[in-house]
């Protein structure tokens, strides 16, 4: 977690500060990175990973030209593995999406991503938003941002690989904590939470906050509405997160919990369609009606059998609900493409808003006891 503001008021942005001892999101283990020949500063060549180093008489303007687009190496558990060059420098913000299989977490942080470049001239002086690393940027780009924003194209699921790492970070430094922070986004197969695979989803384990994915379309088959609403996958979660923190809080970590694919429910319900009509998510000072949002969703989800689904919000931590759809619309059946017509990302920078909230980056938001809505 983020320690509290030192101050208030407006601050400068300070430049990193050199860190001793840094726990690697990706292997769990202590690395020091005050020291390169731990942590080498590399970069990919056609003939595989170069080790940079400086010569004593190199000019720093050649040194800075030449590590452009490096990154550096852990080999905490013996397998190399390579993190953003800043991150050790900065101070880590772990955010990792949890869901189900097909619950819509790619397209929702994808739509998520996109919106918060576009939109982060507009969304507070108190935030200043850039990618973390370059190379990241331009994959990510490149396999979700271009097929499903320009080209409205499904995307695939998400690959298992050998090893979690962020799909995506950003460089946040925030006028509210004085700091500069690494926000990195965890993005894996939801096979990992319905199979219990905890080797597999080890940055949980580090968690600062949880954007937890629910899937819309299975509160209704058909016309009806389901009678058993399946486990959306956050019961993996929750086991590892209380288990991992005990030598902390004992609390799960801010979350924000996101009804995806609601635009399906917005003809069967009014509730959903209000929310979704709103334009409320270009600046911070409205999330002012987070917690309307809240008594709004926890009634709708309780209303229709998803009690499974609030397990988050009863957990005792921070978390606000909310009602968001990656498209605005359903895919066309057996064409793998969205249609043209009302395509467009609905209501969905207003959840990591609400964890910047949580997590301190902006000044929090005080929301009521689950209890206060029954």
């Amino acid at each position: 977690m983020i320690a509290p503001p030192w101050q208030s008021g407006p601050a400068a942005y300070p430049g990193p500060e050199p860190r001793a001892r840094t726990l690697c999101p990706y292997c769990l283990n202590h690395i020091d990175w005050s020291d390169y020949g731990e942590v080498p500063l590399v970069k990919n060549t056609p003939d595989g990973p170069e080790v940079l180093t400086r010569a004593p008489d190199e000019p720093e303007v050649r040194w800075r030209h030449r590590t452009l687009g490096a990154m550096r190496q852990c080999h905490g558990d013996g397998d190399p593995h390579s993190l953003p060059a800043d991150y050790g420098d900065l101070d880590p913000l772990i955010i990792g999406l949890v869901g189900a299989s097909a619950a819509g977490k790619t397209h929702l942080l994808t739509a998520m991503i996109a919106q918060l470049e576009r939109r982060k001239a507009m969304l507070a002086p108190e935030l200043r938003i850039e990618p973390l690393d370059g190379h990241l940027r331009q994959r990510f780009y490149e396999e979700r941002i271009r097929p499903f924003l320009e080209q409205r194209r499904v995307l695939p699921a998400t690959r298992r690989s050998a090893r979690a790492e962020f799909v995506y970070a950003l460089r946040v430094s925030s006028e509210y904590t004085g700091r500069t922070h690494a926000v990195g986004f965890f993005d894996v197969p939801g096979e990992h939470y319905h199979r219990y695979e905890y080797e597999d989803t080890p940055f949980l384990s580090l968690a600062d906050a949880i954007l937890y994915v629910a899937d819309g379309q299975q509160l209704r088959t058909g016309d009806d509405w389901n009678p058993w609403v399946p486990d959306p996958g956050f019961t993996h979660a929750i086991t590892q997160l209380l288990h991992t923190r005990q030598t902390r809080d004992g609390l799960l970590p801010p979350g924000a919990l996101v009804v995806a694919k609601s635009d399906m429910l917005a003809g069967l319900d009014g509730t959903v369609a209000h929310w979704l009509g709103r334009d409320d998510e270009t600046v911070l000072g409205d999330l002012r009606t987070v917690e309307d949002e809240n008594e709004a969703a926890y009634a709708f989800l309780a209303r229709h059998g998803a009690e499974l689904w609030l397990a988050p919000f009863h957990s005792g931590s921070p978390t606000t609900l909310h009602f968001a759809s990656a498209s605005g619309v359903p895919p066309i059946p057996e064409e793998g493409v969205f249609p043209h017509r009302d395509f467009r990302p609905t209501r969905v920078l207003r959840p990591l808003l609400s964890l910047f909230s949580a997590t301190g980056l902006v000044p929090r938001i005080d929301t009521e006891e689950p209890g206060q809505y029954l």
